[in-house]
Order: C-alpha cells, then sequence, then structure tokens
C-alpha cells in the first residue's frame, strides 16, 4: 500500500503505522457518531408514540414508526421482544471492495426475510454495496450505516 505521495508503507516505522491507525481510528470514530449508544428493542418503541434514539453524539433520532411496524410485521410477538433497533448496516472496504455486513443474526435474518438476501459467509450476511438502497429506502431511521476499514 502506498501513501499520498507514492511511498510504500512497509518502508514507515512502526510508531509512524500506530500513529497512522491511530489517526484512522479516530475519524471512523468521528464518522460513526451518529450510531446509538444503546439499541432499543422493537417491541419497546412499538409502545411509544414517538420512538427515538439517543446517539453517541447526544442527539436523539425519531424513528418512523411506519418502518418500526414493517419491521414488526416480518417477525413474531418473542422476536419483537429481543429485536435491536437500529438494524445496523457495517459498510467495510475489503481490498479495494465496498461491502456492507449485517452482523447481527437478527438483523441479518429479518433482511433475509423481508428482502430476500441470502448470501451468508460465516454465519454474517454480506451485501454489495448497491444492495442496501431498497433497505435504506424502506428503513431511512430504522437503520444506519457504520463505517469500518478492514485490511
Amino acid at each position: 500500500m502506498n501513501d499520498l505521495h507514492g511511498n510504500s508503507r512497509e518502508n514507515i516505522s512502526l510508531n509512524e503505522k500506530e500513529t497512522i491507525d491511530r489517526a484512522i481510528a479516530s475519524l471512523i470514530n468521528a464518522v460513526n457518531k451518529h450510531l446509538p449508544r444503546n439499541s432499543r428493542m422493537l417491541a419497546e418503541m412499538l409502545k411509544e408514540e414517538f420512538p427515538t434514539i439517543r446517539a453517541r453524539d447526544g442527539n436523539e433520532y425519531v424513528i418512523e414508526r411506519k418502518e418500526l411496524e414493517f419491521i414488526a410485521n416480518h417477525l413474531d410477538e418473542e422476536e419483537a421482544k429481543t429485536f435491536p433497533i437500529p438494524i445496523i448496516l457495517e459498510m467495510c472496504d475489503v481490498r479495494g471492495k465496498t461491502l456492507v455486513y449485517v452482523r447481527n443474526k437478527k438483523h441479518a435474518e429479518f433482511l433475509r426475510r423481508s428482502f430476500g438476501f441470502d448470501r451468508f459467509v460465516d454465519g454474517v450476511l454480506v451485501l454489495d454495496v448497491h444492495e442496501i438502497y431498497p433497505i435504506r429506502r424502506k428503513l431511512k431511521t430504522a437503520s444506519q450505516v457504520m463505517f469500518n476499514v478492514i485490511e
């Protein structure tokens, strides 16, 4: 891997690599500040008139009821009690290709049932980046994109 000046990353010192890795981690944390501090269960949120999620940055976001109801229509009552909101779509750059991982097994199973996605690798649902558009269109507030870097 080369830096902006065309220098090979292998030629930099361990200390410089650690500094770069810390900077990247800090940048990714800043980009992901919209993610929730804690997930909330679907059944609990359906009881509220204006269900919300508090983000890591302290902001509170309203989750649309129609989106929660769409999710609930694809689950049974017991599943709704333990189904965490929001649905996390982890966008990763893997060797130059952007993939989206859905690591939460309940989220992955819901997306399989409701959108027909069924590409699993080691129990993780793997989507091409273009496949998240129908999910985000239907679940704009009940799903969130998380950014990650995998070498």
